[in-house]
Parts: C-alpha cells; structure tokens; sequence
C-alpha cells in the first residue's frame, strides 16, 4: 500500500484495516454482507448452502487482510460444493490480542447459526489459511459449541513459541522481524505462545489423538511448510485421520490465485490451485460421506 514507508507492522496494519472495512462497505461482494455480534462492527460474509457448513478463517499474520481476500474463494466453495458457508470476520491483533479472535469466531458460527437455522444440522468444517489456520486449530481444541467434523489448514501457521531465525531461510519469504512483529501483537504473553491454544503444534499425544479428521496443505517455498509437516507427523503418531497435500508454491497461493477464479479461470496458477482445494475438500467429503 502507499504511504506506508517507515511504519511500523501495527501502523500499517490500522491503516490497512481501515482501507479494507472503507471497501467492504463500498463495493457490492459475491457473499451477503452479515453482522453477527451485537455491538460490534466486525461484518462477515455468509453464502448459503444446504451440504454441509464451512467456516473460513483468513490468514494475514493475525493483523492484515480482510473477508474481502476470500470473497471469490468462498463463493467457489459454495457453487463448487453446495455447503454454507460463513466467510468469518474477527477483531485483529492489532486492537485486540489472543484469544479475542477465538471468541469472536465462536460467538459467530453460533449467532449464524441462529440468524440461519438450516444450517444448525449440517456437519460443521473448518478451513483456516496460514495464522487463520492456527485459529481453526485452536478452535477445535477448545472443544466447546458445535463438534467440528473436519479441519482444512492451509500453509499452517502452528507454532508461536519457536525462534522465527530458526526457522529455514528462503527468498521472497517472510523475514525474522514480521514474524516476530505478528507474534508479539497476537500473543505478548510469552509464556502463553507455550499454549496449544495459540501454538496448536504443541499438542501432547491425547490432544493428537482426538484432532478432528483433517487436510494439512503445505507450500514447498514457504519458511513455515515445517510446521504442516510436524503436525500431520503428530497426526500419524497418533493414530488420527488426515491427508497431508504438498504444493510446489509460495505462502499464501491459495489465497492469492483462489480471487480469480472467475475473472480468470483458466490461468496455470488459478487451476492448479483449483486443482489443490478440490483435492482438500473432496478428501474430507469421501471421509465425512457428506
């Protein structure tokens, strides 16, 4: 974005969100426009299906982006699968830390729910993209409201208490300071980042076991495709349904190619990508017999 030299992560993430909420309120989206919480002004997206519900939750390091990124994704979800799906608005990190998004997430899939009760029968999946992956994880290990029945974590952003210089170094990647900037304003608490409830990858074997049936997607030119991979490493140990997916892309692709998949369908990036989620979401629809 303009203007944004010599800010710091959390300047540029208040003046990107007030550009993204400006546009959601300005500009005419593929899902109804909803407003779940009462009191807030957080504003998701809901696209009506009667297969099953999905729930999606944006990456963006906690504090960047907005349901406007998943707009066109969801809608193909939608068309491609027949399933509701609610495209879930949360509070970032930058006005609120852990576990406010949580919350805000649960307090939106029962409200929907309520608006939009065709929906309260239907077998409830979760897809999370980088740290909106962390909080589908988080949110199946609180293991309150509606069971969730299957997980879609893509390119998952899992373990929060690990040294980001640690991790592998690679090109047009995320550098040390922005991961540690997207931690510190999620989670300050240092010993909290010890929580499977913010580093889901630190679940014990019991934890492992119970882990719903789950797609684990990860991209082979992306700093955190390690936690992807020790997860569904975790996940075998324990004896837990899943399928791991391995991408030859960057972070974030599915995100990324999934908002032309109408306006340029046909595009190398876009059908492979297509070709991935189809992949994730076919899986747990044989596995779920949905």
């Amino acid at each position: 974005m303009e203007n944004e030299a010599g800010l710091a992560t959390r300047q540029k993430a208040v003046l990107r969100e007030i550009e993204a909420k400006r546009k959601l309120h300005d500009i005419e989206t593929f899902g109804q426009k909803v407003r779940l919480i009462e009191g807030s002004d957080l504003t998701s997206l809901y696209y009506s299906g009667d297969r099953f519900f999905a729930v999606d939750i944006h990456g963006g390091g906690f504090c960047f982006k907005s349901v406007l990124d998943n707009d066109a994704y969801c809608a193909y979800l939608n068309k491609a699968f027949g399933c509701s799906v609610l495209n879930a608005d949360f509070t970032l990190s930058q006005v609120a830390p852990f576990p406010r998004q949580i919350e805000d997430i649960s307090l939106e899939i029962a409200a929907l729910v309520a608006r939009f009760p065709k929906n309260k029968d239907l077998p409830l999946i979760v897809v999370g993209h980088s740290s909106g992956a962390n909080l589908a994880a988080s949110l199946a290990l609180r293991r309150e409201g509606r069971p969730i029945k299957g997980l879609i974590l893509d390119y998952p952003f899992l373990d929060l208490a690990r040294d980001p210089s640690s991790r592998n170094a690679l090109p047009d990647t995320f550098p040390d300071w922005l991961l540690e900037d997207w931690i510190e304003l999620y989670c300050p608490n240092k010993k909290a980042r010890l929580m499977p409830a913010v580093s889901p990858l630190l679940i014990n074997a019991q934890e492992a076991k119970n882990f719903p049936l789950s797609v684990i997607v990860v991209a082979t030119q992306d700093r955190l495709m390690d936690d992807g991979m020790a997860l569904a490493d975790l996940l075998t140990k324990a004896g837990t349904r899943h399928k791991l997916v391995v991408a030859e892309d960057r972070h974030g692709f599915v995100e990324r190619n999934l908002q032309k998949i109408f306006s340029d369908p046909f595009d190398p990036a876009v059908m492979a990508t297509k070709k991935t989620v189809d992949e994730s979401f076919k899986y747990l629809i044989s596995e779920l017999k949905l």
